[in-house]
């Protein structure tokens, strides 16, 4: 049995590679005391940037927007430092995807002709290690923050990326005999 027809693959690489540049790898919900107040905390962490929300008391000097590539940097701790650490090299990954799949869109039956290698099982290979990094962060952040992390991009993109390396790449002529494709 097979979950993605052959003709169908091209096109499940290139929005796969889309999903998971827009959806959020996580989201974390934080509640306790914060100067003497009850507050409320929601990051979003998408590939490129997170954006945080606090229910509160204004905090002098709070970032409601950090961008990737200053977040390993943005907190004390080492596990978190870790956790965004793997995030700055999944967005890589998410962003060379998210290239691929724009040429891939573009010039689909060039790309199949002249890549030395399937550019499907490529794009898998670029999301599978994404996603695992972007799972492990998750994982990292549950661990050192609390709250409530959900893994929403995180428990999608290595799915689709192990999707996308073991799916059927052969095609079936008029007789039903199975030849392999590109």
């Amino acid at each position: 049995m097979t979950w993605v027809d052959s003709e169908y693959a091209g096109e499940l690489a290139v929005v796969s590679a889309w999903l998971a540049a827009l959806l959020p790898w996580s989201v974390t919900v934080r509640s306790g005391t914060l100067l003497g107040e009850s507050a409320s905390l929601i990051i979003v962490r998408f590939p490129a940037a997170m954006f945080q929300f606090l229910f509160g008391p204004e905090v002098q000097g709070f970032d409601s927007f950090v961008p990737v590539w200053a977040a390993p940097g943005f907190t004390g701790s080492e596990a978190v430092a870790t956790a965004y650490t793997l995030w700055l090299a999944a967005a890589a990954l998410v962003g060379l995807a998210v290239v691929f799949s724009a040429i891939y869109y573009a010039r689909d039956d060039l790309v199949e002709e002249r890549s030395p290698v399937d550019p499907v099982r490529l794009m898998g290979a670029l999301l599978l290690p994404a996603g695992v990094f972007m799972f492990a962060a998750a994982v990292l952040l549950f661990r050192a923050q609390g709250g409530v992390t959900i893994p929403v991009g995180a428990g999608l993109v290595p799915v689709l990326g192990g999707l996308l390396l073991i799916v059927d790449r052969t095609e079936t002529d008029e007789r039903g005999a199975a030849s392999e494709g590109s």
